[in-house]
């Protein structure tokens, strides 16, 4: 393989996700539902990867064609010896009419986006995090209810929600209190605990910070759109495998569609909660069989492809880094 190959098949790569990825995250939901922590991995993981490749495209084609120098000399000097440490086909660059550092430039503002859109995120949502504790949990209490740390706040409506462990953490209404039987009271609890454990909001923020400055592309946006509903299914599936399919089913119709009261409280995914009925259905009438399972594989087989290409770029990159560009 050539650098110039490798650009073309990246950047085909990058054009194949961006135009399939929404219909095979769609046609391969029967399959994923029934791995909902492995749905959000590859979810998760996947935006990450088609960035990675994504930022990969320009420092390939500024091994596969070098323009005329646009920095004053000696910046231009450095940059030349970093691209041929980094560059694993030395020898094969074309003279083309776009300086090698104007190729790299994209990357770098991109990144830099990302990463102001990544940090912005984390702040948004915990601002989000503290608001929202400020308008529900004036005058809750904390109590011990089945093992678990509870904030409970007097309500007449039942909801159970999930706010970020050191801004609340599970809290319950008293009417949810009365209202849910041990059993359902235990499927709930379970529920919001795995929410906890396992870092749901942390994942939330991250991928809507990652998100944040491409959202307009179709397969960003399916990602984003589809990870709430996977981080819901995956605390079911906890509290499923904990209580038994009843008790929860039980609960969230108990809870009804919105497990939260429609009070002032922030947007955004701040708040995970035990409602939903498309959960029920799933619930109740799980899909089987082999349905999904062939997106599903291609869907793995892209992102494992996506992973060696912008690895094919990236670690050569950094590698002359670590080195020093053998400067």
């Amino acid at each position: 393989m050539t650098a110039g190959l490798l650009a073309v098949v990246l950047c085909a790569a990058v054009l194949a996700g961006t135009a399939a990825g929404p219909w095979l995250l769609r046609h391969a939901s029967p399959f994923l539902v029934r791995m909902p922590r492995l749905a959000v991995l590859v979810i998760a993981g996947g935006l990450g990867l088609w960035l990675v490749a994504l930022l990969a495209i320009g420092p390939v084609l500024a091994w596969a064609a070098a323009g005329p120098a646009l920095l004053p000399e000696g910046a231009a000097d450095v940059c030349r010896r970093c691209l041929s440490a980094a560059n694993p086909f030395p020898g094969q660059a074309a003279s083309g009419p776009v300086p090698a550092v104007l190729l790299l430039a994209p990357t770098a503002a991109l990144t830099l986006v990302v990463g102001a859109g990544l940090l912005r995120s984390l702040l948004r949502a915990d601002a989000q995090a503290r608001s929202a504790a400020g308008v529900l949990l004036p005058g809750a209490q904390h109590r011990w209810v089945q093992g678990h740390d509870v904030t409970v706040v007097e309500a007449e409506r039942p909801f159970a929600l999930t706010l970020p462990a050191r801004r609340g953490g599970i809290v319950l209404s008293t009417a949810a209190l009365h209202a849910l039987a041990d059993d359902e009271l235990a499927a709930v609890l379970a529920h919001e605990d795995a929410h906890l454990r396992q870092r749901h909001h942390l994942v939330s923020a991250l991928v809507d910070g990652l998100a944040a400055p491409l959202l307009w592309v179709p397969v960003v946006r399916a990602a984003v759109d589809a990870l709430p509903h996977y981080l819901e299914i995956a605390a079911d599936d906890r509290a499923r495998r904990s209580v038994g399919t009843p008790a929860l089913v039980g609960a969230l119709l108990k809870l009804g569609e919105r497990g939260h009261p429609a009070t002032a409280l922030p947007s955004g995914r701040v708040v995970l909660q035990a409602a939903g009925p498309e959960r029920i259905r799933h619930l109740v009438r799980p899909v089987g069989g082999w349905a999904g399972a062939l997106p599903a594989g291609a869907l793995a087989g892209y992102l494992v492809g996506m992973a060696a290409l912008s690895a094919a770029v990236h670690l050569p990159y950094a590698a002359a880094a670590l080195s020093g560009c053998g400067l």
